[in-house]
């Protein structure tokens, strides 16, 4: 039995808890004791809250920044524990009150003295930190503690028994910061000493934990009727009420985890190099909304600045009663990249301040979770009132994708609008970066660059360097080797301290004084070479290891553990059979085939890439690379690979007996690996090796004995056993997702896990969104598992409205077109634009799909929302063969749309002489008309579809006809026609002209015109304005088809009602290559409209100065001779 639970009998542990803080304050000096009495008193008024956390760490940090220097922070190590202080602490006046309410706010109190005061004590505070950053990993810290706390007398007894041994541990510390500092090396906490503590912090960590599952799963019922009438006092004083709002308010906005985040980024390094800037200031003091946005180029130092900025911001008087919200965008943490995650944690931050969220509550209604930015917008703007004021610090908004950016920036430009609202954002100034979004988009914004010559590098250079030579991993032979090695890194920095941090790692790893000097001598001149040598270097231990570590790394989507890592490593792909011999014994032999390049967090041991550039790096999309190291889908094919091994072992399927004895009579060769392996962490196996070897010497030694007592003491859960296992369920279907369609290995497993693994893997939305891509894709296992795996066969995206029946159907998969079907897939399901598989799958000629759906009853004559069946979706795309498949099952060959445009219709004004011809030859009426009175033949003419026309026209269509303007076939060509423009770059008496390249795709239109001509079109046929061809083209500027028509004796003078000649138009427009054509056509320059405004005056007044000139320049020729109209042309250029 352990000492916590050995003392933990004589009296009730609130009381010794009492008695715990009791002693600690009565070994304090007098003025000590008032301190701790007016913080306790001060607390007990006003409970701490989270931000109360931030203030002390970040003091903590800054005061470690003005004795240590150098850039260490210990502060973010302690945040876990500290939480779990400052949760209990508000516990006491929410549902205790009284004396216990002054208790834990002693306990919060005595350690924030506690920590403050071992500052001083700075040999010391490197293993105070680290202390509690262990137990901070298992600290009580949940969300529902107010509500489960009145509930349970075990659990408020755990929570006491929890913190006696946080205090005793600060009284440890008190007693020794009170010696000599010879006395302190005998006094701080021995090894076994600090092991002693973090045991009994387990033990009741984890006897916490199990009590609240077991309370989370009686759905919080009463434990006794005494509990009930304390529950009922709170209820009447509306706390509980208020506490069950507020916690449904803010886990409906976000769940997502900002903080760790921060923690990571904030234990890099310290610097106050932004307070020096008058921009900062201004922004930090600014009465109304503004933003500041940080710059500097890849690996400055933004995100480090960023988050110390936010402790800046907890820290200063002026603006500690904001609210500072912050959230950093992590390359590695997809969800972390997309707006709503962003906005959504932004409104739980600033809620959170917000004492009474029970209007929120009502505007939330019973949803679990809000949907979308756009719900959480609203919820601000009508709970936090327009005087509202808050922080928010934004960092990595450049690693956002696609619209995700832009809609980032629109929801965030909105808050600025509607309360105070001051934001920080960084940025690189990467070019690339630049066109991606501007700081213009943000309100009232100013900008602060961080510097090449960044003085925090020099003392980072410096502070670094010491501490590699101090531990022993920078070994030097001449001690002024140091300075140049300095004076090296600062000449080369360039204001990365990316690069320098990898520079001192690599340098780390030579051997000699001459080795140093050599790499010195040819450092890296940027990243990308960086990488290159680090890669290069560190796969002489182990490519394979080194790929696909990085492979795993890069994929996942979230962080891996070392311990999750180590097992997909020791994945053989295709081998199902779990070997426990297979896995590997350290990890970080494996790491170090990766050089510099991952990292591994001190706090939750999750490998992470250094920086995001790495990922860059290896994905080939840095600029000036000649290739990736490999490709992101090949990163995801291999995790893919893993976890569907993984997930196939059969140790899934069955449970192996541990309940007896194993009694070897045999050595140690002889025990069973996975009996040896059950007995724990590496550090276990160790010892257990050590006594199996001693045992040698002792031939009646009972080796299974001691395997089973070992085993019994460190039993693991199957979850423990299988460390990846919580991933690949949570995963496996998006990785799956990435295994080639040749690998039929590897996809033979799916189903299984399908089967096996049945509602215990991705959450709902992200399987119906795999289903859409599998669909979309003919991925048949993989849709084949998952709707195996539950996920519905009609699921509709929320963004199309779309099945996966009209996925597979409208992309041509017919066996997953037949399997959906198979499946209960309802068969005329629309879209958002009501098109059902049918319609979809006709419009793109899929004709086996065709045939399928029309066997399996498809309605071959329904509508979508535009009133098109299949048949004229068909026609309209072309496709001849699946028109001829639905007339021969009786389309109907006359249906028309909402606009009266029947298939043939359809087909002639996208130029589809061949589906017209089919169309033809089944009897569809020719001379048909739409709403605007448009036949076929107009529809090919104004589209400039020549071969239809003439396909029309040899079918006897009438080219006399016209529409509802009075436009005949000739006319809407040229209306419609788009012909080589010219530029005029004209000299006084020499007009030059050059064409531009043509656009081959409308050519069609001059051809068109000169067919109708041809076939003895009226050249000066009059739409109902009285607008002839060449007006038109000439307005449009045309001059192919201006040029045909002058050469075919079109009127060049003519006019219509406004007495607007061609000329006229085209001046008026800027034309200036139709201008000229004209003249030399014959056209008169003086003619002006019926409001006297002539050509010139048009140009003139519109600001078209080429046609200015060319106008000026005729005018003043006056008797200059016209040309030929034969000749215009060959003249002209």
């Amino acid at each position: 039995m352990s000492s916590a639970l050995a003392n933990a009998a004589p009296l009730k542990a609130e009381i010794r808890l009492a008695q715990a803080v009791s002693c600690f304050e009565a070994d304090l000096s007098s003025d000590q004791k008032a301190a701790l009495r007016a913080q306790r008193a001060e607390s007990s008024k006003s409970p701490p809250d989270g931000r109360d956390v931030m203030r002390l760490t970040a003091e903590i940090d800054r005061r470690t920044a003005g004795k240590l220097g150098g850039g260490r922070c210990f502060g973010p190590r302690m945040t876990n524990v500290l939480q779990a202080i400052q949760q209990f602490a508000a516990l006491g006046d929410l549902v205790v009150g009284g004396s216990q309410n002054i208790i834990a706010c002693g306990v919060w109190s005595l350690v924030r003295m506690t920590l403050l005061s071992i500052i001083n004590l700075s040999s010391y505070l490197e293993k105070t930190s680290t202390f509690l950053m262990v137990a901070g990993r298992s600290a009580p810290r949940y969300q529902h503690m107010a509500l489960l706390y009145p509930r349970s007398k075990n659990l408020q007894s755990q929570l006491s028994e929890y913190f006696i041994v946080i205090v005793r541990f600060c009284h440890h510390l008190l007693a020794m910061s009170k010696k000599s500092i010879f006395g302190q090396l005998l006094s701080f906490p021995s090894d076994s000493e600090l092991k002693s503590y973090q045991s009994d912090l387990d033990q009741w960590a984890n006897a916490m934990r199990e009590e609240v599952r077991l309370l989370m799963a009686r759905n919080f019922e009463e434990q006794s009727s005494g509990l009930k009438s304390l529950i009922q006092f709170s209820e009447s004083q509306s706390h509980r009420q208020r506490q069950k709002a507020r916690l449904r308010v803010l886990e409906a906005c976000s769940t997502y985890d900002h903080q760790t985040t921060w923690k990571e980024i904030r234990k890099a390094g310290t610097t106050a190099l932004f307070s020096q800037m008058p921009a900062y200031e201004q922004w930090k003091t600014g009465p109304e909304s503004c933003t500041l946005v940080c710059r500097g180029k890849l690996g400055s130092g933004k995100s480090v600045m960023m988050a110390n900025i936010i402790d800046d911001l907890h820290l200063d008087v002026q603006t500690s009663q904001c609210p500072v919200a912050y959230f950093f965008c992590r390359y590695d943490i997809s969800d972390s990249l997309k707006a709503r995650t962003v906005i959504c944690s932004l409104a739980r931050q600033l809620l959170n301040s917000i004492p009474n969220l029970t209007r929120a509550e009502k505007l939330i209604g019973d949803t679990k979770s809000v949907a979308d930015s756009k719900k959480a917008l609203d919820t601000l703007r009508r709970v936090l009132p327009p005087t509202f004021k808050a922080y928010f610090v934004l960092d990595g908004l450049d690693e956002c994708e696609g619209d995700e950016i832009p809609a980032l920036i629109k929801d965030v430009q909105e808050l600025q609008n509607t309360f105070t609202l001051l934001v920080c954002v960084s940025s690189r100034l990467e070019a690339d970066n630049v066109l991606r979004w501007s700081p213009d988009q943000f309100a009232k914004h100013n900008t602060i660059t961080l510097p090449d010559e960044n003085p925090d590098i020099v003392a980072f250079i410096n502070a670094e360097l010491g501490r590699c030579i101090e531990s022993g991993r920078l070994t030097v032979g001449d001690p002024t080797l140091a300075l140049d090695i300095e004076d090296a890194l600062v000449q080369g920095a360039q204001g990365m301290f990316l690069w320098v941090a990898l520079q001192i790692g690599s340098l780390c790893a030579a051997k000699t004084d001459e080795a140093i000097r050599k790499a010195l001598s040819d450092l890296p001149k940027n990243l990308s070479q960086t990488f290159a040598r680090i890669l290069q270097k560190s796969g002489e231990l182990g490519k394979d290891y080194q790929t696909r570590s990085l492979k795993l790394v890069t994929a996942a989507y979230r962080p891996l553990t070392t311990e999750e890592l180590r097992e997909a490593l020791s994945v053989a792909v295709g081998n199902t059979t779990w070997d426990q011999a297979r896995l590997l014994n350290d990890i970080s032999s494996a790491l170090a085939c990766c050089g510099g390049l991952v990292t591994v967090d001190e706090e939750d041991s999750t490998v992470r890439l250094i920086h995001h550039s790495v990922k860059q790096f290896l994905l080939g999309e840095f600029e000036h690379l000649d290739e990736a190291v490999f490709t992101i889908d090949a990163a995801h094919e291999t995790m893919g690979k893993t976890v569907a091994t993984y997930l196939s072992y059969s140790a899934f399927e069955t449970q192996l007996s541990t309940g007896v004895v194993p009694q070897l009579e045999r050595l140690a060769e002889s025990a069973p690996h996975k009996i040896i392996h059950s007995t724990g962490a590496p550090s276990n196996v160790r010892r257990l090796a050590v006594k199996l070897l001693q045992s040698r010497k002792q031939p009646d030694f009972n080796i299974g004995k001691v395997l089973a007592d070992a085993s019994k003491r460190f039993q693991l859960s199957p979850t423990d056993q299988f460390q990846f296992l919580a991933y690949a369920k949570a995963y496996w279907v998006r990785h799956a997702f990435y295994i080639p369609d040749h690998d039929t290995a590897i996809l033979g497993l799916l189903p299984r896990l399908g089967l096996l693994w049945k509602g215990k893997t991705a959450t709902d939305a992200e399987s119906e969104q795999l289903l859409f891509h599998a669909a979309r894709d003919g991925k048949q296992i993989m849709v084949t598992t998952l709707v195996n795996n539950g996920v519905p066969v009609d699921t509709i995206d929320s963004q199309f409205y779309q099945t996966p029946l009209m996925w597979a159907s409208k992309n041509g998969h017919e066996p997953i077109a037949r399997y959906l079907l198979d499946n209960g897939a309802y068969i005329e399901a629309g879209d958002f634009d009501g098109q059902t598989p049918l319609i979809r799958t006709a419009a793109n000629g899929h004709n086996a799909v065709i045939r399928l759906l029309l066997e399996r009853g498809a309605e071959i004559e329904r509508r979508d929302h535009n009133r098109q069946t299949p048949l004229l979706r068909a026609a309209a795309n072309g496709q001849e063969r699946t028109v001829q498949m639905l007339l021969l099952a009786k389309a109907d060959l006359e249906a028309c749309d909402m606009h009266r445009q029947t298939p043939l219709l359809r087909a002639a004004a996208n130029g589809h002489a061949h589906a017209a011809n089919v169309l033809l030859n089944y009897g569809a009426l020719i001379e048909w008309k739409d709403k605007r009175d448009r036949t076929p033949l107009l529809c090919a003419a104004e589209n400039g579809h020549e071969a239809m026309a003439r396909l029309l026209l040899d079918a006897g269509a009438d080219d006399d006809a016209t529409d509802v303007d009075g436009r005949g076939a000739l006319y809407l060509a040229t209306m419609y026609g788009r012909g080589s423009a010219m530029i005029m770059n004209a000299t006084i008496n020499s007009p030059l002209i050059h064409p531009e390249v043509e656009d081959k795709r409308l050519d069609g239109y001059k051809a068109v015109v000169e067919l109708f001509l041809a076939n003895g079109a009226n050249i000066d046929a009059r739409d109902k304005a009285q607008q002839t061809p060449l007006m038109e083209a000439a307005a449009q500027g045309l001059s192919d088809i201006v040029r045909v028509l002058l050469d075919k004796g079109a009127r060049v003078d003519a006019t219509c009602d406004a007495l607007r000649t061609p000329l006229w138009w085209a001046a008026a427009n800027g034309h200036a290559n139709v201008v000229w054509l004209l003249l030399v056509g014959g056209a008169n320059a003086d003619m002006g409209d019926d409001n006297n405004d002539m050509p010139l005056t048009m140009a003139s007044r519109n600001g078209h100065t080429h046609v200015v000139q060319v106008l000026e320049d005729w005018l003043q020729d006056g008797e200059r001779p016209r040309l030929k109209r034969r000749n215009a042309s060959s003249q002209l250029f």
